[in-house]
């Protein structure tokens, strides 16, 4: 999506989202401040986009050197129209450039709002199929169940889902690589950005890339990436995989920075790890419904200090 395909509401959307992403930056948002938030955020599809595009932009600016994102918004603390005004500047030239925008407001009508079934962010949504097997949405995960000719196709927009297959169920899950069809048993697929991902914890099942001819079948214990034409590896099961469909999430002796990535995806607003301490190892059982007890223990088992400009801005850096 170019910036010349943005309509006159999405701009005023985009605008809008500027000013509350700086407003939450800034550290001066209070509790009312997150329920009007909230109320914008679902008062149009075009608002909830414009959301999307900001905190796109906050991730991709997390991997540029120099801790160039946290230059960018830390404006916020000094200069909230500043901020907003370097957060609009970023979200409108990388939606012209196509960085933010492939795929654009298609891509956003294509997610969460429009599917049969979406999870919140932090959210794990349980779903009985009119077989009996059972699904649960992992968070922020949307997708669409359609069946016909005695088959149910389980359509992953986007996020994770793991599916409890009843014993010759005729059950497959399509993303945007391929199929995965079940054999029965227990297995999870996530959407990611170029990839699916496919882990089996009981049962088999059979991989499908959407441009390839031969499938792959993968038994108890395996897992794999796959792209539209090719399985693209194949691995052992990490024994802690579905740790969050129990309400956790587990670290054996990981990087602190790809934790708090993991942690991420379960946290609303912005979570961001300090580079000089992105290398710490550690190792836990946390649990997802308790964030504040993951941080308390995060500052108790490394030298770290998590710090807070407001709830949904959260930056772990050195004690």
């Amino acid at each position: 999506m170019s910036g010349a395909g943005i309509s006159a509401a999405q701009l005023d959307s985009i605008e809008q989202a500027a000013d509350w992403f700086s407003l939450f930056a800034s550290g001066d948002a209070v509790a009312a401040d997150r329920e009007a938030w909230q109320r914008w955020l679902d008062a149009s599809p075009h608002n909830g986009w414009a959301w999307q595009q900001a905190e796109r932009l906050q991730q991709r600016l997390r991997g540029m050197p120099g801790d160039f994102s946290g230059r960018v918004f830390g404006l916020a603390r000094e200069d909230r129209r500043s901020s907003r005004r370097t957060v609009l500047k970023g979200m409108l030239l990388a939606l012209g450039t196509g960085a933010l925008g492939l795929g654009g407001y298609r891509e956003f009508e294509q997610g969460a709002l429009f599917a049969d079934y979406h999870s919140t962010i932090g959210e794990r949504l349980p779903v009985t199929l009119a077989d009996g097997s059972q699904l649960l949405l992992n968070t922020r995960s949307a997708l669409d169940v359609a069946y016909a000719g005695g088959q149910c196709r389980v359509t992953l927009r986007s996020g994770e889902v793991l599916v409890n297959a009843q014993a010759g169920s005729r059950l497959s899950v399509a993303t945007r690589q391929g199929d995965v069809r079940a054999l029965g048993g227990r297995f999870s697929v996530r959407q990611l950005d170029a990839l699916s991902q496919v882990e089996v914890f009981s049962g088999q099942v059979q991989v499908q890339p959407r441009s390839a001819l031969g499938v792959t079948t993968l038994g108890q214990g395996q897992a794999c990436l796959f792209s539209s034409i090719e399985v693209a590896s194949t691995r052992a099961l990490d024994y802690a995989a579905d740790a969050w469909s129990r309400g956790l999430l587990i670290a054996n002796d990981q990087r602190l920075a790809d934790f708090l990535a993991d942690l991420a995806r379960y946290h609303p607003g912005l979570l961001r790890c300090d580079p000089q301490v992105a290398d710490l190892r550690l190792s836990g059982t946390f649990e997802l419904d308790d964030p504040d007890q993951t941080f308390r223990a995060l500052a108790s088992a490394l030298p770290v200090h998590v710090e807070r400009r407001t709830r949904f801005w959260i930056t772990v850096v050195p004690a």
